[in-house]
């Protein structure tokens, strides 16, 4: 991949023509020093977040609720994305998407909604420099910093950043702002080499004491009766805030509503951890007990996802154990089951 330095001067000329582009979204501390994605215009001035957003980036391609049908109509529901730019995914939020494109774009249907949105985003990534002690992407493996599904990744450094183009999309940018990217040298490249290794040994040192013997798929394969998920599910209270923050969770529901003389069919976010998700005709139920829809989500994760797309549904955000109202801890539940 080619890898360019612009300099901090540079870069907030970078971010001007980005927002001449179309809708630019920047993940940046805020007066809390908490990371959050916002408009351009409303974020102030940038800063380079080091840590992933408090929010995912799903809602950007995967929508929270939208239309995607009306009754009676001559002409089948379409969507058309404007061009916008997200500058700021952590390694975490690659991953997610990478998960999101296997289940939206591939097999015998690609939703047509997300795979506008998927292609007008031009998604600009960083590395993490200050991950927050809730970080285990490496258990999930997944590096603290992007290898790919970015189109522009960017690395501090002293003075400027690293650019590394990851895609076509990324590549025409850069040659579009030539004047403000010039070409990495090997010391700039040695530089971030080291900023890397000493944050990816940070993250693995945290969770070092989660990780198990054997796969995620070997430890849940005997763990299904485990007592371990009576005990930790005494404290959740089915509100689904770890769903519905996870960057991965792909759970909507489809239902019609009368407006006027047409109905609208409209695309909610849903979640597993509700009662009568699962619930079919007739009433009938496969997970009628919170401790089975408990269970479910780690298995869906770490063993039906895997199966399926080869690599785990949880990216190791640890955005789920900082929303969880009943203080559960993915890491800690795991940890007694897989008897780490």
């Amino acid at each position: 991949m080619e890898a360019f330095f612009v300099t901090d001067s540079d870069f907030v000329s970078f971010l001007s023509w980005l927002e001449k582009r179309g809708d630019l979204f920047v993940a940046t501390r805020d007066e809390e020093d908490c990371v959050k994605i916002k408009p351009y215009g409303e974020a102030g001035e940038f800063s380079y977040p080091g840590v992933r957003a408090i929010q995912p980036l799903k809602p950007f391609f995967f929508t929270i609720l939208e239309e995607v049908a009306e009754f009676p109509s001559a002409e089948a529901k379409t969507y058309e994305s404007k061009p916008f730019t997200i500058l700021g995914a952590a390694a975490c939020d690659l991953r997610a998407i990478e998960a999101l494109d296997r289940v939206f774009l591939e097999g015998d249907f690609e939703d047509p909604f997300y795979s506008s949105k998927r292609s007008q985003g031009l998604v600009i990534s960083f590395d993490c420099t200050e991950p927050y002690d809730t970080c285990f992407c490496t258990l999930m493996g997944v590096k603290p910093y992007p290898e790919k599904t970015f189109d522009i990744n960017l690395s501090r450094l002293e003075g400027g950043y690293v650019a590394e183009v990851g895609t076509d999309k990324g590549k025409e940018v850069i040659e579009g702002n030539k004047s403000l990217f010039k070409p990495a040298t090997d010391n700039h490249l040695s530089q971030r080499e080291a900023i890397r290794k000493e944050v990816e040994a940070k993250v693995e040192g945290q969770s070092k004491q989660f990780k198990p013997s054997g796969s995620w798929q070997d430890c849940l394969a005997r763990a299904f009766e485990d007592p371990g998920w009576e005990r930790n599910v005494e404290t959740c209270v089915e509100c689904g805030a770890c769903l519905f923050i996870c960057p991965t969770c792909q759970c909507f529901l489809l239902y019609d509503e009368k407006v006027k003389d047409k109905y609208k069919r409209l695309k909610m976010w849903d979640s597993c951890a509700y009662k009568n998700f699962a619930r079919v005709g007739g009433g009938a139920n496969p997970r009628p007990k919170l401790v089975e829809r408990f269970r479910h989500r780690y298995y869906h994760k770490l063993d039906y996802f895997p199966k399926t797309y080869g690599f785990e549904g949880c990216t190791g955000c640890g955005r789920c154990i900082v929303a969880c109202p009943g203080k559960i801890d993915m890491r800690e539940v795991l940890k007694e089951i897989c008897k780490v």
